[in-house]
């Protein structure tokens, strides 16, 4: 009679502890365990142009920093640009310091997995993502038959789920898209209308009203990235304004009050494009440090 044995295997050990103490070190670490994590063949590559990648495997990109200064949005918006069309690829952000709130949120929206490595080479999950690339088993208990041959381990898939692309029901720069089209339909009916007398003339203020409009269809239609977008595409709305007014010569006719408006209207718009533009381009780019990678 035969009796069962269940036998499990131990996890693999986490990377050997060792000192931090430049940035090609945290780079060869970061690289130990991704391999720990199950992406055995991901190697460190110091020194050269990286492109935002310092580890690279054939499942995941790493980019490891080495820095004082919290990593901000733009560091993870150069690791997610530097994965291009290679959607399946996990994405990992190793630093020595902390992360700014715009980058902690832009690392949920883009699935991008963020560590805290220590000097003496320990490791840190911060988001979910990286708890989940973390935790995942690296082995499978075994089971084996005393008096049997040893049977084979099976093989086990020990890469984290693969955030994967942004949600599909909303692709990147729609919103923009359905703006410009909006506006591409005003201004091509705005010169056309009764109480329109175009300045000076039909094609021109034509012209001047499509050039907005252009701008948010094609920047939507080249967009990959899920960055925030209204404050912009506001702005631009209020920029296209103006020229329909500038370029309709009825309004102008008058006295100083009857132009009062209008030149009120444009002065006003003007002014808020200038300031959600330029509010929209400092809240992008975030808190950022130098960084030698």
């Amino acid at each position: 009679m035969t009796r069962e044995n269940t036998r499990a295997v131990r996890p693999p050990e986490p990377p050997a502890r060792r000192q931090v103490q430049s940035w090609q070190e945290a780079e060869h670490n970061a690289a130990a365990w991704m391999r720990h994590w199950g992406y055995e063949d991901a190697r460190a590559q110091p020194g050269g142009s990286d492109g935002g990648v310092d580890v690279r495997s054939r499942r995941a990109l790493g980019q490891v920093k080495y820095q004082a200064a919290a990593v901000g949005r733009p560091e993870l918006q150069r690791l997610f640009g530097a994965r291009g069309r290679a959607l399946d690829k996990d994405l990992l952000f190793f630093t020595g310091s902390s992360y700014a709130a715009t980058a902690i949120g832009y690392a949920a929206e883009n699935g991008i997995a963020l560590f805290v490595y220590g000097l003496d080479g320990s490791m840190t999950a911060v988001n979910a993502p990286a708890r989940r690339i973390a935790t995942a088993p690296a082995s499978t208990p075994s089971i084996s038959l005393a008096g049997s041959a040893p049977s084979t381990p099976a093989p086990v898939i020990t890469s984290a789920p693969a955030p994967g692309p942004p949600p599909r029901e909303v692709r990147p720069g729609m919103g923009r898209i359905v703006l410009g089209l909006v506006l591409m339909a005003v201004a091509l009916f705005i010169p056309g209308s009764e109480s329109f007398e175009p300045r000076p003339s039909r094609a021109l203020a034509t012209l001047l009203l499509v050039v907005v409009p252009t701008v948010l269809i094609v920047s939507g239609m080249r967009e990959k990235s899920r960055r925030r977008y209204w404050p912009t595409g506001l702005g631009l709305l209020l920029l296209d304004l103006p020229a329909a007014w500038l370029t309709n010569a009825r309004l102008w006719r008058g006295d100083i009050a009857d132009v009062l408006v209008p030149a009120t209207f444009t002065v006003l718009s003007l002014t808020g494009a200038v300031l959600l533009l330029r509010w929209n381009t400092r809240n992008t780019a975030g808190p950022s440090g130098t960084a030698a990678s």
